[in-house]
C-alpha cells in the first residue's frame, strides 16, 4: 500500500508542478501581449493608460484616463499601505476608469499563479496593496519590473521589465532584482 502511494506521488507531484509552471508561462505570454497592446493604444488614442495590480486579490485590470489631469497624487501612483492605519482610506476620485477593451472588471490570475511584486522607480519594491504602471501617449512607460511566479515560490518565475523610453517589455525567465541588472541582460 505504501509503495503504491509512493509511486503515485512520484508521478503525480512532478506533473502538477509542470502544469503550474505551464500556467505561469502562458499567463506571462498573455500578459505581455496585453501590455504591448495597451502601449499601442496609449500612442494611437492619445490617452494615458495604466496597468492596475491588486496584490490583496491577486487580480489586475487596465484603466484609461477619461480627461486630462496631472499625475502625481496618491490616487494615481502606487500607494504604500500604512501598517499603523486602522482602516483603509479611499483615494480621491480620478478620471481613470476600466478600459472595457481589456475586460469590464478585474481579472484574477489563474490558479497557482501569483503576482510576486512590482519594482517601480518611484516607489521601489511593492508587494501589497494597489500598484499602478502608467503608459503615456508619447510611447513612454513607467520603468517597472512585474514579477509573476508559482504560488509559494520565492525564487524563479518571470520578470517582465518595462523599458521607459521605448515601452518595450522584456521577459526574463528568472528573478531580475534591479533595473541595472535588467538593462545589462
Amino acid at each position: 500500500m505504501l509503495a503504491i502511494i509512493s509511486m503515485v506521488s512520484s508521478v503525480g507531484i512532478p506533473a502538477i508542478s509542470r502544469l503550474t509552471y505551464q500556467r505561469v508561462s502562458a499567463t506571462t505570454r498573455r500578459f505581455v501581449g496585453t501590455l504591448r497592446s495597451v502601449r499601442n493604444d496609449a500612442i494611437l488614442l492619445n490617452r494615458i493608460y495604466r496597468l492596475a495590480i491588486d496584490f490583496d486579490k491577486q487580480s489586475w485590470w487596465i484603466e484609461k484616463q477619461g480627461q486630462l489631469e496631472l499625475l502625481g497624487t496618491d490616487s494615481q501612483i502606487g500607494v504604500k499601505p500604512d501598517p499603523k492605519a486602522k482602516k483603509k482610506v479611499a483615494p480621491p476620485p480620478t478620471s481613470f476608469a476600466i478600459a472595457e477593451k481589456y475586460g469590464k472588471e478585474p481579472r484574477p490570475l489563474p490558479g497557482g499563479v501569483v503576482f510576486d511584486g512590482v519594482l517601480t522607480e518611484q516607489d521601489g519594491f511593492l508587494k501589497e496593496g494597489l500598484v499602478y504602471v502608467h503608459f503615456f501617449p508619447s510611447g513612454y512607460a513607467e520603468q517597472s519590473i512585474v514579477y509573476l511566479n508559482k504560488e509559494g515560490k520565492n525564487t524563479g518565475g518571470y520578470s517582465l521589465y518595462i523599458r521607459p523610453a521605448s515601452g518595450k517589455i522584456e521577459v526574463f525567465n528568472q528573478r531580475v532584482v534591479s533595473f541595472e541588472e535588467a538593462m545589462a541582460q
